[in-house]
């Protein structure tokens, strides 16, 4: 049986090139993007070729659920457990539909690769320490770093046929690591230049950097989570409308607000700003009782719903600019700064962003580069998944804080 087992990831790995799925839900949890790639080679001599793109919203149920599970006091064992499935099934209908979508076939799909669905991401006692008795919530045990994604890779290979691969993250924090950010590795294939320095700035639910030196090796690399993207923002904007929207669509509504200083100046505080990399953030710390306690003490200030949906929007702003400026602009030059992610859309987002960089830094959408906004982190995920079938480590130790280079990924054959 052993033999049969590796004799099948042996013929998934001589292959060349392969068809790959890559599946990717973020923590706005608005749907699953999944991306069909034609990859060639491995590491650095990985090449890519998307044959076809597509994101499958969550319905208002799916959110719910998925947000009532990542929430302390919601967040029963039989959500999770029920959850997990269930996402592993929404995971593979997406997978199918992509492949129908391409006039492909699930035979001619050599593997998948899935992130899955972040419920919780704890990776140091910081976040912990904020939010919970330690003592009394975690038994009096002594702390570990632990992060959770599901999305049952087992549904998936399941329903589709297809050896998946899935759970990167937790290879990583075993080994010390924040777990994150981990697209940066896809970065270092795709992007770096021998004459450009680039900053990748994703900006989903959580905003993240990838900073790639002129000419640089993947081990100068410098990446990290810059704070909230549009998490705060999607939930102030629940807010201030009474649930109308889940989101600020191209940034109308901040659009016709200030920005209060004074309610920036307290954000910007927050003590995850001024950490210094490596570093990782989520819903544990931006999540909703963020955004409803920074509503609340907004309204007892005096301050009008829409300047603090502008002041959450600056917020996400600054905290990417000043990233730049503290932890990369001292030794670092910025040629160009390629923005993906649903934050892209956002005008009044990407008005403040300009404003706050230096007017030498030229900003640019992901799509100039031929990769959909939305698709590249489904894409970063195939090409992650694609090394661990190779056997390659695909984590960045400098950029995560793990003690050494692993192979993140469990198969699923």
């Amino acid at each position: 049986m052993a033999g049969t087992l590796a004799n099948k990831i042996l013929q998934i790995q001589q292959k060349n090139p392969k068809k790959v799925i890559g599946l990717m839900s973020g923590t706005s949890a608005d749907g699953i993007d999944a991306c069909l790639v034609e990859i060639s080679g491995n590491g650095i001599h990985t090449k890519i070729h998307i044959l076809d793109f597509e994101t499958y919203p969550y319905d208002n149920a799916i959110r719910t659920a998925i947000f009532e599970t990542c929430n302390l006091t919601t967040g029963t064992v039989d959500k999770v457990c029920h959850l997990n499935f269930y996402l592993g099934k929404l995971f593979a209908n997406a997978a199918k539909s992509l492949v129908k979508k391409a006039s492909a076939s699930l035979a001619d799909i050599d593997f998948i690769g899935s992130h899955g669905q972040t419920i919780y991401h704890l990776p140091d006692k910081a976040i912990i320490d904020t939010t919970r008795d330690l003592k009394k919530d975690l038994w009096g045990l002594p702390f570990l770093p632990s992060t959770l994604q599901i999305g049952e890779p087992s549904v998936i290979a399941q329903e589709t046929g297809i050896t998946t691969v899935a759970d990167f993250r937790p290879r990583d924090v075993a080994a010390g690591g924040q777990g994150a950010p981990l697209v940066p590795y896809a970065d270092f294939i795709l992007f770096r230049d021998k004459e450009k320095g680039r900053a990748l700035q994703n900006i989903g639910g959580i905003a993240n950097v990838t900073f790639l030196p002129s000419n640089c090796s993947i081990d100068e690399i410098v990446a990290f989570d810059t704070g909230p993207g549009n998490m705060v923002i999607d939930h102030i904007t629940q807010i201030v409308s009474n649930n109308r929207y889940h989101f600020d669509d191209r940034g109308k509504l901040a659009a016709r607000g200030k920005v209060n200083d004074r309610l920036l100046a307290s954000l910007l505080a927050h003590p995850y700003i001024s950490k210094p990399p490596p570093k990782s953030t989520g819903r544990e710390e931006f999540g909703k009782p963020f955004a409803d306690n920074l509503y609340k003490n907004a309204v007892l200030s005096g301050i009008e719903d829409m300047d603090i949906l502008a002041t959450a929007t600056a917020f996400t702003a600054r905290t990417i600019a000043d990233s730049y400026k503290q932890w990369i602009l001292p030794k670092h030059h910025i040629s160009e700064i390629i923005i993906s992610g649903g934050g892209i859309h956002n005008a009044t987002l990407i008005k403040f962003l300009t404003q706050y960089l230096p007017s030498t830094m030229k900003i640019y959408p992901i799509s100039d580069f031929g990769i959909a906004s939305n698709a590249k982190e489904a894409l970063a995920f195939a090409i992650l998944a694609n090394e661990t079938i190779s056997g390659n480590p695909n984590n960045i130790p400098s950029v995560t804080g793990a003690k050494e280079a692993v192979i993140m990924g469990k198969i699923t054959l």
